[in-house]
């Protein structure tokens, strides 16, 4: 994806991303869609967006198309970005600070707003880490911060999507096949139910922003008092 990003950055080279989902082809990706302004991005986006404030921390920026935006808003934006060559795009592109890092590796403090986009959830590779995750994130928050982030319930693909793993049906392996390339990783498509219990678990107030009939839900979570 870092390479799609790169080429398409230096080069104007759209060629389309091949994804796989537990051995299923899904729709080709395009690496513009990372380079979107803000007139083309998704409603939730938007939401997010407009719902972010003061010190903001973008984890997963990819080219760092909501980074941007924010930044050109008057926002001190710090994004993370675990891929180099995507890290080095968004750089190139203007982003002010950009971190390449592993959010688990991360002891960064006192942010307001900490957005984490594109499915946010997926960055934990597992519902128990899910858990792990969020209060990892809770940790980077100000007093009165929140962490907007966002899922997809997936249980509508199981007629498609082979299940590869027992524990829980949204764990699935993603694979990237471009120009030669192939990457593969695990990722986490998280349903609302398990969503919200696992964010009060660990303390946190959960407020829904948006909730689409296809699945997709954006949250908003913050401390409890």
């Amino acid at each position: 994806m870092g390479s799609a990003m790169l080429n398409y950055f230096e080069k104007n080279d759209n060629t389309p991303i091949r994804v796989f989902i537990n051995k299923s082809e899904e729709p080709e990706m395009y690496p513009s869609v990372f380079f979107r302004p803000y007139k083309n991005m998704l409603k939730y986006e938007k939401i997010a967006l407009k719902n972010s404030t003061g010190k903001v921390l973008d984890l997963g920026c990819g080219a760092g198309c909501h980074s941007l935006y924010l930044q050109n808003k008057g926002f001190d934006v710090t994004a993370v970005e675990v891929s180099k060559k995507s890290a080095n795009v968004a750089l190139s592109q203007g982003v002010n600070k950009v971190i390449n890092e592993d959010w688990r590796n991360l002891t960064l403090k006192n942010f307001d707003t900490v957005l984490v986009l594109m499915n946010g959830m997926g960055l934990a590779e597992s519902p128990t880490e899910l858990k792990m995750m969020f209060r990892k994130l809770k940790s980077l928050l100000s007093k009165n911060g929140s962490i907007l982030i966002d899922s997809t319930d997936v249980t509508y693909a199981k007629a498609d999507w082979p299940m590869i793993d027992s524990e829980y049906f949204g764990k699935v392996q993603f694979e990237l096949k471009y120009k030669g390339k192939t990457q593969c990783f695990p990722w986490l498509f998280v349903d609302f139910e398990t969503a919200v219990k696992t964010a009060k678990s660990v303390k946190l107030n959960v407020e829904v922003l948006e909730r689409a009939r296809n699945g997709h839900f954006l949250l908003r979570l913050s401390k409890m008092s």
